[in-house]
């Protein structure tokens, strides 16, 4: 009877731990599922109020990503004056305002001057590329590729390209109810 006993919950042990592998299909599942619960936004912030462009090359390259922002209604933008002297010669300062159109895409508005945050991106599972089981630990390293999604007007003034694709290797555990991913942290 004790034997049949240490059999009996040698069989359980072994049950819950599960004998089931780490699919693709279920990984993706799974970080799917993670992705509802926490989406993987993101966003960037740039200057409303007043703001100098420089005649340097990145400056130049931000002005226009404003005034395309503008000419599509997203932002209000008016040149206070143009410098032509000192080292600051060839500069444009303009003042900047939000439109409400702008305003479904923000994050966080300053009360006055200062930085924005909007809304630019988020991410979904394109495809689960890799997944590696070491049955030692109970654990998986599963390569992911994430695709952009729900790309806003704003995503033009990321540093992050949302039309690349983001590939990111993630830790799963093996528990006695499955896989596990998000509750790892």
């Amino acid at each position: 009877m004790k034997n049949f006993f240490l059999l009996i919950l040698t069989v359980l042990i072994l049950a819950s731990c599960g004998s089931d592998s780490l699919s693709n299909s279920k990984a993706e599942d799974i970080i799917t599922d993670c992705l509802v619960a926490k989406p993987e936004q993101r966003t960037t912030s740039f200057r409303i109020g007043r703001a100098t462009f420089t005649k340097q090359d990145y400056d130049q390259e931000l002005l226009q990503k404003y005034l395309k922002l503008a000419d599509e209604d997203y932002l209000e933008m008016e040149l206070v004056k143009e410098i032509t002297k000192g080292w600051q010669k060839g500069s444009k300062e303009y003042s900047i305002k939000l439109t409400e159109k702008s305003l479904e895409f923000m994050e966080e508005v300053p009360e006055k001057n200062g930085n924005a945050t909007a809304k630019t991106f988020h991410y979904e599972v394109g495809e689960v590329l890799e997944v590696h089981e070491t049955p030692a630990t109970n654990t998986a390293e599963v390569k992911v590729n994430f695709k952009a999604v729900n790309i806003t007007p704003f995503a033009l003034l990321s540093r992050k390209d949302p039309t690349e694709f983001w590939v990111q290797k993630l830790k799963f555990s093996k528990t006695s109810n499955g896989w596990k991913y998000c509750d790892n942290f």
